[in-house]
């Protein structure tokens, strides 16, 4: 029993004295915060990404023009060309996820001149000045 007066004495103390023991506890996390927005795409990286996009269609690229709109869209384009063919190349790509959004691209065969559809010179089809519009007075 003076084992157990001892302990109720020694914890008669410590409450008197003022001492407390405290549990520590994880500290509580605040409001979470979202994740930083990526950095938007520069005209330089629009440009390169462009020239990339080009090149892996196996066109000769000029740029044309490259601008952002206010929706956040690089709008990147091009002249391509191809041997016998030529066009454009317009790309567009979201300036924060970098996706390639849209692709026009119109790279067509070119005609020779002295091409018919028929391949027959001898009647010049498709080489005239066009329809006649309105009549005038010195064709009568």
């Amino acid at each position: 029993m003076s084992g157990m007066r001892i302990a109720l004495l020694v914890g008669g103390l410590l409450l008197a004295s003022g001492c407390v023991v405290h549990s520590r506890s994880e500290p509580r996390p605040g409001p979470s915060r979202p994740p930083p927005r990526p950095s938007s795409m520069s005209y330089k990286e629009a440009v390169d990404r462009g020239f990339g996009e080009c090149r892996s269609r196996r066109y000769d690229c000029r740029l044309k023009e490259a601008h952002r709109t206010g929706r956040d869209i690089w709008k990147v384009k091009f002249d391509a060309s191809a041997p016998g063919a030529r066009g454009h190349l317009h790309l567009e790509y979201d300036a924060f996820s970098r996706n390639l959004l849209r692709v026009d691209e119109k790279v067509k065969a070119r005609r020779d001149r002295d091409d018919d559809w028929d391949d027959d010179d001898h009647h010049h089809h498709g080489r005239g000045k066009g329809k006649k519009k309105g009549h005038a007075h010195r064709d009568d």
